[in-house]
């Protein structure tokens, strides 16, 4: 099996809500309850222009995605970014999501404008909590019973990773 990892495109909406759809119907990982369409997540990988954005392809089929987008929306927050990772059931529990992570730490870091890198994790999720662990993230904050969904109270991790030194201004678009 060939594998890679490219930027997203536009015509990669139906495959990603494809992947989606299981993680918002059968499982807590997401808080949302209703899985977003072609159309909707063709305006989300738009409104993420200026963020990385990127699929993982197994012989030309795209088999995850992974994204950073804005922690908040105030200006002073550009700096600090929130990932996420979602690989299609079958394909999981055989590092992608790691190299998918990775892949995404990696355009940041780069980037003058992104200094520290957040992923909210639904809690209890012990393999993410492990792969975001293992990448040298840290637990900074739990927020217990803040969702609801599929008749349990659910909480949510905050983990952090500085990408790079707080040794200069970001620079801010």
């Amino acid at each position: 099996m060939t594998e890679c990892i490219r930027d997203v495109r536009v015509s990669d909406a139906c495959r990603i809500s494809e992947i989606y759809r299981p993680y918002v119907e059968n499982t807590t990982i997401t808080f949302e309850t209703e899985a977003p369409d072609e159309k909707e997540m063709e305006r989300r990988i738009l409104s993420h222009s200026e963020y990385p954005y990127i699929v993982m392809e197994a012989d030309g089929r795209v088999i995850g995605y992974a994204y950073a987008g804005p922690f908040k929306e105030r200006r002073a927050y550009r700096p600090t970014t929130e990932i996420s990772v979602y690989l299609e059931e079958g394909y999981t529990g055989q590092g992608r999501g790691e190299r998918l992570t990775r892949e995404i730490l990696s355009q940041l870091t780069k980037d003058d404008r992104y200094f520290v890198c957040l992923a909210c994790i639904t809690s209890p999720n012990p393999r993410s909590e492990k792969l975001f662990e293992r990448l040298g993230f840290e637990c900074v904050g739990i927020y217990e019973n803040v969702g609801y969904k599929m008749g349990a109270w659910l909480g949510v991790k905050d983990y952090v990773l500085p990408l790079k030194p707080f040794d200069r201004a970001p620079v801010m678009k």
